[in-house]
């Protein structure tokens, strides 16, 4: 067991950054529990986003003040793709990678400062939206000053929705695991706490117009999250409010369940893994072999193989651990809940 002393002493280590073990700690540290982590961004966007982090650390400079860069520089991505000059793509596709760098960064520093707020989280999945409508975008009107097949297009079109489909399972999976396997660790909350959580603050103050679209982008994007998980798996819940507090028998139970599909989420279906891949596919200038990736490939391990088996792990989980909540619309085919 250690000393109040040497815990002491390893704490004022990864503060300071002294050492390779201080950094590796304070690294460590700033990210979210590594059975949820995107591979790609613990070895890559969050490891130069904790370069950020820590020059941003002992300055005044918020977190959202680094959401608002991320933010920019994504609509800087876009642009740069949409305009034609030389080795533009490639340049589209550095911005693209720094965007979701800068993206990593401002929770690493909410972490590192443990100072996360709703406020932060909205506004960091507001950024991701505002991002990729802008790149999504920037890459539609280069597309346009080119030739391409009828089969490119059919292809093309029904990508942008399906990316969100998959952005929109693993994030809510990794919450759901979060809730059930974590004591303290919390992301996300349901619509329905979000909606009354906008009506409060309405309440104390009315809020700029600004405000008001982040909050209609947010509650849009909850809501309509919730509808498509309710679509495609009956046995789990997006009433993550809800949720009993952590147990560890509960806990042994969904990370029994669930682990497995959750290490395939995680692996392909995030948002870090995505511009991972489209910024190597933009800097090739070959999103032909995006689009066979994302809407062939992907679609087959996500709805062909992993959704059946998140399904059923959710069906067992719930079971197990005797727990139904409102939202569930696979109770027809669950067993009641002990009365014990």
């Amino acid at each position: 067991m250690a000393t109040a002393h040497e815990g002491a002493t390893r704490t004022a280590s990864c503060a300071n950054g002294s050492g390779a073990v201080g950094l590796l700690d304070g690294y460590r540290s700033s990210l979210k529990p590594l059975a949820v982590e995107e591979p790609i961004d613990v070895g890559w966007h969050r490891l130069l986003g904790y370069v950020v982090a820590r020059a941003a650390l002992p300055t005044p400079i918020s977190a959202d003040a680094i959401t608002v860069f991320a933010i920019l520089i994504g609509i800087a991505s876009g642009v740069v793709i949409a305009v034609d000059f030389p080795h533009h793509m490639l340049w589209g596709a550095v911005l693209c990678t720094l965007s979701a760098v800068f993206d990593c960064a401002d929770g690493q520093l909410a972490r590192m400062r443990k100072k996360s707020s709703n406020f932060g989280r909205m506004l960091d999945g507001f950024a991701d939206l505002v991002c990729m409508v802008a790149i999504v975008g920037g890459t539609i009107v280069h597309l346009l000053g080119q030739r391409h097949p009828l089969w490119f297009w059919l292809m093309a079109i029904p990508t942008i929705p399906n990316c969100t489909f998959h952005f929109g399972l693993y994030d809510h999976y990794k919450n759901v695991y979060l809730r059930f396997t974590e004591p303290t660790f919390r992301e996300g909350e349901d619509s329905e706490t979000a909606i009354a959580r906008r009506r409060e603050q309405n309440e104390q103050q009315r809020p700029g117009l600004v405000m008001r679209f982040v909050w209609w982008v947010y509650i849009y994007y909850v809501s309509s999250q919730a509808d498509f998980i309710h679509r495609v798996d009956p046995y789990t819940s997006t009433r993550l409010n809800l949720m009993p507090a952590h147990s560890a028998r509960n806990a042994e139970i969904y990370r029994r369940h669930a682990l497995g599909p959750m290490r395939v989420w995680r692996t392909a279906f995030g948002l870090g893994t995505h511009v991972f891949t489209y910024s190597i596919f933009l800097a090739l200038d070959w999103l032909e072999g995006y689009l066979f990736f994302r809407f062939v490939l992907l679609n087959l391990v996500g709805f062909g193989y992993t959704m059946w088996w998140q399904r059923r792990a959710s069906k067992a989980a719930f079971e197990e651990m005797d727990l139904r909540l409102p939202d569930q619309r696979g109770w027809d085919a669950m067993p009641a809940p002990s009365q014990a």
